[in-house]
């Protein structure tokens, strides 16, 4: 069995605190966790830097009122924790140009986090997008 190295903890911890601020709303609690020079790569959104990040969360929660579950949480290589997600929440506003359908939905994302001087750094995204459309009733072609 491997241990877990002290430096590994404080980057799981850290993630941890990321999750935590987004399900509890704290957008502004964030700034503390991110570096200022933070680049997100998530191919569904235009997100370059942490405002935009911290817009983009809110807007879908408001829209989805969703909450983030941790499924897994796992230390990696390089000052990276890997997390795999899945989100449930409920389409309650418009949301990729579709009214609110008050119908539950769910979708899963792994995220890769690169941490550098204690703080989030980098993010990795690769989320179901595709099926969070499907179920908010956006026609995606065959």
């Amino acid at each position: 069995m491997s241990t877990t190295t002290s430096l590994d903890q404080d980057n799981l911890a850290l993630v941890r605190k990321v999750s935590d601020a987004v399900n509890a709303r704290r957008y502004d609690d964030m700034d503390a966790l991110f570096a200022t020079d933070f680049v997100d790569h998530n191919p569904a959104w235009s997100v370059d830097n942490l405002p935009a990040l911290k817009a983009l969360i809110k807007g879908a929660q408001e829209a989805l009122d969703f909450r983030a579950d941790l499924d897994a949480l796992y230390p990696a290589d390089g000052n990276r924790v890997i997390m795999q997600i899945t989100f449930r929440g409920r389409h309650v506003k418009p949301v990729f140009g579709v009214a609110p359908t008050f119908k539950d939905v769910s979708w899963t994302s792994i995220e890769v986090y690169r941490i550098e001087n204690d703080r989030v750094a980098e993010r990795w995204v690769q989320a179901d997008t595709a099926g969070l459309m499907r179920q908010v009733g956006v026609t995606l072609p065959q």
